[in-house]
């Protein structure tokens, strides 16, 4: 859901019709889970709820209440169809999946704009929409949830069980068979990889580029304001600061660093900065076989440990790909991230400290 408000607010602010199509409910084998989304437009579809027959299906429904809204014919609120995807779809998966058309008429998104604050301050949140016909859909944060009375019982305790899950998802909530009763809440999390990335160079930019649509939040660090581009994706956050080892320490821990700057003094600073802490997920520092040979060796006159040092993944990407293009180095380290999902630096194994004399953290040897 997240990925798709910047497409939804332009649509809104041109004037545009849509009808958000979100997967509510699966049973068995699904191409997508509970809270994948896209949007039907008139012209255009962003996002997937998994492609083949099914997604066919539901862009032509969706294109069916673009034609009414266009008509002016008065249309339902949350509308449920039930794709049994064997009997009805033919697609091999065998599940079934339940799916919400909600029609969204120019300009009556107004829950877009809050929704992408949440998702700018990495905010957990659910948006409700009713059933029935008339009722406004509602963008609450789980503080929200916990204090607004006037949300009844049964819709509480669903949207709270999905941010409970921290994860994304999607649950019809009803207190009564009665669809005037009965709601659709969509929980969208916060992604959990948090990126630091220092360098606002060529392959810097052309990283951030690639990572603007992945599940992660990113802090772009850099001593030179004027290199970060006027426009940047909802998961992005710029720092320019001349303290850029600050920002090693500032981020939570489990972190993922990324250090490719325009100095290699600088690099070797964060570098320290980011071996000296014992909790992060990765650590990718950019260069050549020969930079690494060089920084290690300089770290172990400086007392670190073996462990400690491959910790540091120099060069970065994915074996195997080829290429010095910005663009090419981009794409190998974003494959590089996705494998590190659901690895967190909890489960590494514990050292004894092979940080130098004097470091106040430990380090850790990482299963990535």
């Amino acid at each position: 859901m997240r990925a798709l408000l910047p497409a939804l607010e332009a649509m809104r602010h041109r004037g545009e019709a849509a009808v958000l199509v979100t997967v509510a409910a699966t049973r068995g084998s699904a191409p997508r889970d509970a809270g994948a989304a896209m949007l039907v437009g008139a012209t255009a579809c962003h996002g997937t709820i998994g492609g083949g027959q099914l997604e066919h299906r539901a862009i032509a429904i969706g294109r069916e209440q673009l034609t009414a809204i266009a008509a002016g014919e008065p249309l339902d609120g949350v509308r449920l169809v039930r794709f049994p995807l064997g009997a009805s779809v033919g697609q091999c998966c065998g599940g079934v999946v339940e799916l919400a058309f909600e029609p969204l008429p120019p300009g009556v998104a107004e829950w877009c704009s809050h929704a992408r604050q949440h998702a700018r301050a990495g905010h957990a949140w659910v948006r409700i929409s009713a059933l029935a016909k008339g009722m406004a859909c509602r963008v609450l944060s789980a503080a929200e949830v916990r204090t607004d009375a006037s949300l009844p019982a049964a819709l509480r305790d669903t949207a709270l069980a999905l941010l409970a899950s921290g994860g994304d998802g999607a649950a019809i909530a009803a207190e009564a068979a009665d669809e005037a009763r009965s709601w659709l809440v969509v929980a969208a999390a916060p992604p959990e990889m948090r990126v630091a990335l220092f360098g606002a160079g060529h392959v810097g930019r052309a990283l951030v580029e690639a990572m603007a649509r992945l599940p992660l939040q990113l802090s772009w660090v850099d001593v030179r304001e004027d290199e970060f581009p006027p426009a940047l994706a909802d998961n992005v956050t710029t720092i320019c600061t001349d303290t850029p080892e600050a920002e090693v320490r500032a981020m939570p821990g489990d972190s993922v660093f990324l250090v490719l700057t325009h100095s290699h003094a600088l690099d070797f600073a964060l570098t320290r900065a980011i071996l000296d802490r014992n909790d992060f997920r990765f650590f990718g520092l950019i260069g050549s076989r020969a930079k690494r040979a060089a920084f290690e060796r300089r770290l172990r006159e400086r007392g670190y440990g073996a462990a400690c040092i491959a910790r540091m993944h120099c060069p970065i990407g994915v074996p195997g790909v080829v290429g010095k293009e910005p663009e090419v180095i981009a794409v190998a380290v974003a494959a590089q991230l996705m494998g590190l999902r659901g690895r967190r630096s909890a489960d590494t194994r514990h050292a004894t400290s092979n940080a130098p004399d004097g470091a106040t953290g430990k380090c850790w040897i990482g299963v990535a």
